[in-house]
């Protein structure tokens, strides 16, 4: 039997197809095997105040479809349009990575397109790190 399987925690709140569970007092397993079921452990959301870079804005548009809160019909082009302008900085990188995302979004996999950004997201945030510290002699150097 294949599918999704989620390892619950006790407590754990998660959503599926816009309503939010929560798991009782014990661990749990569940296993969806309908593919057409749209997943989000609240865990794994981000608030609309942490959404600050391009792979984030990304993720955050596949998690409010994942709840239902935004519409396919606008929003995957919204989508594909950003995936295409990060092509050439994670191309050097890994040039499947986007190419990959755009599959699964395409393909309305949005939770595997979640987990595949998470990859993205810690990419993305080494990146910015790098450019800052580059910048930061600059500012130093004007300052002195």
């Amino acid at each position: 039997m294949s599918g999704l399987v989620l390892k619950i925690a006790p407590g754990e709140r998660f959503i599926v197809n816009g309503a939010v569970l929560e798991n009782g007092d014990k661990p749990a397993r569940i296993r969806i095997t309908d593919s057409d079921v749209r997943v989000l452990r609240c865990r794994d959301a981000l608030r609309p105040e942490d959404v600050n870079t391009p792979c984030k804005q990304i993720y955050y548009a596949v998690q409010l479809l994942i709840t239902g809160d935004l519409e396919e019909f606008g929003t995957l082009p919204a989508i594909d349009e950003e995936c295409a302008k990060l092509l050439d900085i994670f191309k050097s990188i890994d040039p499947e990575l986007i190419p990959t995302l755009r599959s699964m979004i395409s393909r309305s996999n949005y939770y595997s397109a979640l987990c595949h950004l998470r990859q993205i997201l810690v990419i993305e945030e080494q990146l910015l790190a790098r450019a800052s510290k580059s910048d930061a002699p600059a500012i130093e150097a004007k300052v002195a």
